[in-house]
């Protein structure tokens, strides 16, 4: 089980216990609040020297030993090899929202030109196995359901 994936099993087995503990529900919110979660490129996706991604800035700060515990993100919480597994969980525990960033270092390993492929696949990955556990509400409105033989 990855960082990430620990993560969100604590934050829904947390959430539920604080719920019941101070005796909110779902209706306490506006209707339109949205739960969510969000991940940092760096301090989720580790994997920083696979498939041509380049050193970031927060890489040569970290192996310099700036951080006081000597961290550094080279696995993280191994998001890039594990993201699938994880976003099946924040889908689970309910959340109706998550954002990711993007690690440049990774899309445009030399800063500028050329974008690279694996780069690219793998942010495109994270939206189709997004899209797997969510469909849009103008699709379902429009189609009924995943289930609609008339869908995609």
């Amino acid at each position: 089980m990855g960082l990430a994936a620990f993560f969100f099993i604590l934050l829904s087995l947390w959430v539920q216990d604080a719920a019941a503990t101070i005796g909110f529900t779902r209706g306490d919110f506006a209707q339109d609040f949205v739960f969510g979660a969000g991940t940092s490129a760096y301090q989720y996706e580790g994997a920083v020297a696979e498939d041509g991604r380049s050193p970031s800035f927060w890489d040569t700060f970290t192996h310099a030993g700036k951080m006081p515990d000597k961290s550094t993100g080279d696995i993280a919480a191994d998001g890039y090899h594990k993201y699938k597994e994880d976003l099946k969980l924040v889908s689970e525990t309910g959340l109706e929202a998550y954002r990711f960033s993007i690690s440049w270092s990774r899309l445009i390993p030399n800063g500028r030109g050329a974008v690279n492929p694996k780069g690219l696949e793998y942010y495109n990955n994270i939206i189709d196995e997004l899209v797997k556990h969510d469909l849009p509400q103008i699709l379902e409105d429009e189609y009924g359901g995943w289930l609609s033989p008339r869908i995609m």
